[in-house]
């Protein structure tokens, strides 16, 4: 029994250190071996993970409420979306995602079963990197943060939806979308 639980140990120390960038040349080179398209990692390139540690991977992302329209320099002049994307672990907790984000940004559609009209912006992220990961993570609303810039004018009071997509190697691609008043 206690080799078992030695084991048990011993792997979850190794998976630990491999997430958390211990061992950055062999991350980095398993890393840009993956396959980061449009439509995220083909399902032979996910990667199984033991228990309990997955219990501890993302389950599901949340679009937080302090996302919005923002001015990002004191001059005005640089306009965009700051998102804050909330990865949510099996026990309802915030979690660290290793993995990569896709943004898209749609016009509303009022009376609609879906509110995504056209099209109007695409942004992608790519977190598999630890140090870069780390850029993102705001540890006092533990969230990732990400500053989208729209050189775009943005009218105030007009509706958008926003959609997150968030693929890894270690589970399902996940999704969330919330539409938001610019101004707000």
């Amino acid at each position: 029994m206690h080799g078992r639980a030695l084991g048990a140990g011993i792997c979850v120390a190794i998976l630990t250190a491999s997430i958390c960038g211990c061992h950055g040349e062999a991350w980095n080179q398993w890393a840009d071996g993956w396959n980061l398209s449009a439509k995220g990692p083909a399902p032979r390139d996910r990667r199984p993970v033991p228990d309990p540690i997955k219990l501890l991977l993302p389950k599901a992302i949340r679009i937080h409420p302090f996302t919005g329209m923002r001015t990002f320099d004191e001059t005005g002049g640089i306009k965009g979306v700051d998102v804050r994307i909330e990865a949510i672990d099996s026990y309802d907790d915030a979690a660290k995602a290793f993995g990569s984000f896709r943004f898209e940004m749609y016009h509303f559609v009022p009376n609609s079963l879906n509110p995504k009209g056209k099209r109007i912006a695409v942004w992608a992220e790519d977190l598999l990197q630890p140090r870069k990961n780390l850029l993102h993570w705001d540890k006092i609303t533990r969230t990732y943060e990400f500053k989208l810039q729209w050189d775009e004018p943005i009218p105030v009071g007009q509706l958008f939806v926003l959609e997150a997509t968030f693929d890894t190697p270690f589970s399902e691609r996940l999704f969330d979308q919330r539409v938001f008043i610019s101004g707000q």
